[in-house]
């Protein structure tokens, strides 16, 4: 629309000028022409066909502008062209489609009409009316002009509108889903996700949902779906949410749950596993048969006026409880019956991963899950074998680890999941790609990427490694201090390889937390937590750690370790 007003306001400009060569002339536009639409007709769109054609529609040309003198030549293609649905004659709030500049017709498949008619309104498995016209204007500040109403029967394929899915920031399904029972476009469920994670919702209705897309910010719950918009993102704390996507009020909520404490016949605090989604108690049964319990919590409410920050976030009390046979969530705790099969060890399990059946149940024996490792050691990368070199972890999801590793190795060197272990993680011999391999022996040494300090990144996920830059580490900036993102140079500490450190004097609040930037480039980047450490190509929105405003400080960052301080 910005290059419609500057196309506008040029021809205003020449307009002008030709007026001035003789004095009295007035030369005016004829403004958009009004469009005659038509249309391949009625359609009961076929579900089982989805990539078929079910509607054509056709306008006339109205690009071409006249002016009062033909010596002023008008540029074409300046009238947007806006297409019209609405499922009332009134056009009371019509869905919009934006035509490309210079068309004069449109395509839908069946799977497109489907989903613009569900989104319009228009009830399933019946003829119904669809009122289609084009709306015209040349600029924002000028009057529009429509086209005739083209009306037309579709009787559209039923939807199911109960779930929503969850997909990841590059659109991709995650498997994931939230349950809207009612079908009214309000979608719960619990989701288990890191801190910042990015995600889409899409509609059984192909209809996708994301942030509102405001460069001004401060709005992180508002949704939308339109063209423009951006992808949710979680808060920073990692862990289990209830979240609840409202698509009728155009917003979203994250109840974080940091724990769950359970009473009565078993009691005890609840480990939460995010892959799984399911919380568990291990305990000692005195017998089996019905057991009643309790499971209840304080959970913490981000919504449209909290935003992310943490402190702002609301304490709201979380309890489970039975309806008919269903478990539902609640703020009161109510009894829970369970049947405990033996006596002895068992485990409770709190299932939350089917948002359409949430399950609460004891198994026989102890279920509690396996922290994941924080950290991989580095063993050979100077030609010793000591263990006090390692990577850490950055992303839980893909079991990925990174550090600075200073090398200066004869014989290559291997990864070791645990201390003063014998696991040797290798290069996989049997591929030429950075792949690696458990195989357990001295043989298959990675080979060293060169002489000096080089970001050094594994995955036991993907089971591969790699280097964050061709280069060693040369130079060392921080920035966003004070909210301020210009380069503050970082000088290394004598006989202390991989720390650096620069003086910062706290003048205000660092809300989007610190980023520690190698050789230079926005590119390759530790950043700051809360707790103190680093983490590859991440940051933590907020102060770092011991932030004071009025203070001065010495901040120091050990690349190697992961970690950082600020010292007075």
């Amino acid at each position: 629309m910005k290059t419609v007003q500057y196309i506008f306001s040029t021809l205003l400009a020449a307009c002008s000028l030709c007026a001035c060569l003789k004095d009295g002339d007035i030369i005016t536009t004829s403004g958009p022409q009004i469009v005659e639409l038509s249309g391949s007709g009625d359609v009961v769109i076929d579900k089982n066909t989805p990539d078929g054609l079910a509607l054509t529609l056709n306008w006339t040309d109205n690009s071409r502008l006249t002016s009062s003198d033909e010596r002023v030549q008008l540029p074409i293609g300046t009238t947007v062209n806006t297409l019209q649905f609405s499922a009332s004659s009134d056009f009371a709030a019509p869905l919009e489609m934006l035509t490309e500049s210079g068309t004069v017709s449109m395509q839908f498949t069946a799977a497109d009409l489907n989903s613009l008619v569900g989104r319009v309104g228009l009830p399933s498995d019946v003829a119904s009316s669809l009122f289609i016209r084009m709306r015209s204007v040349l600029s924002n500040n000028t009057s529009p002009m429509y086209s005739n109403v083209y009306t037309i029967q579709v009787t559209p394929y039923s939807i199911d509108m109960t779930v929503g899915f969850v997909l990841d920031a590059g659109r991709v399904d995650t498997g994931l889903t939230l349950h809207s029972p009612n079908s009214d476009g309000i979608y719960r469920g619990f989701l288990g996700v890191t801190g910042w994670y990015n995600w889409w919702l899409l509609e059984g209705n192909g209809v996708l949902w994301g942030n509102v897309g405001d460069d001004g910010g401060g709005k992180p719950f508002v949704i939308s779906s339109n063209d423009q918009h951006w992808n949710f993102w979680f808060p920073g704390p990692s862990g289990c949410y209830y979240t609840v996507v409202n698509t009728i009020r155009q917003e979203w909520t994250a109840l974080h749950i940091p724990s769950l404490s359970v009473s009565g016949d078993l009691s005890g605090e609840m480990t939460y596993d995010r892959k799984t989604n399911k919380w568990s108690l291990s305990s000692s049964a005195t017998s089996a048969g019905s057991a009643v319990i309790r499971i209840s919590g304080t959970g913490r409410q981000y919504n449209s006026q909290t935003g992310t920050d943490d402190s702002s976030a609301l304490d709201t009390p979380v309890a489970f409880a039975v309806e008919g046979d269903k478990l539902v969530l609640g703020t009161v705790p109510s009894d829970i019956t369970v049947n405990i099969p033996v006596a002895g060890e068992v485990t409770l399990s709190l299932d939350l991963a089917d948002p359409q059946d949430w399950k609460c149940e004891v198994k026989e024996g102890s279920d509690t899950p396996v922290e994941v490792q924080k950290i991989l050691y580095v063993l050979g990368n100077d030609d010793t074998w000591n263990y006090d070199q390692y990577l850490t972890l950055y992303d839980e999801d893909n079991l990925c680890y990174a550090a600075a590793v200073n090398f200066n190795c004869s014989w290559g060197y291997y990864f070791s999941k645990e201390y003063q272990g014998w696991d040797h993680i290798n290069q996989d011999p049997g591929t030429t790609e950075w792949k690696l391999i458990l195989d357990g022996t001295d043989e298959n040494n990675i080979p060293g990427p060169g002489k000096g300090l080089y970001v050094t990144i594994a995955s036991l996920g993907w089971m591969s490694y790699w280097y964050g830059m061709s280069d060693p580490i040369s130079s060392v900036s921080c920035t966003g201090f004070n909210d301020n993102w210009d380069l503050i140079d970082m000088s290394a500490v004598p006989d202390q390889v991989g720390v650096y450190t620069a003086s910062v004097t706290a003048t205000s609040d660092t809300p989007w937390g610190v980023q520690v930037l190698l050789n230079g480039s926005w590119d390759n980047m530790f950043g700051t937590y809360l707790d103190g450490s680093l983490r590859w190509s991440k940051k933590q929105d907020g102060n770092p750690l011991g932030w004071e405003v009025g203070k001065t400080y010495t901040f120091t960052v050990d690349l190697c370790k992961c970690t950082y301080s600020l010292t007075q």
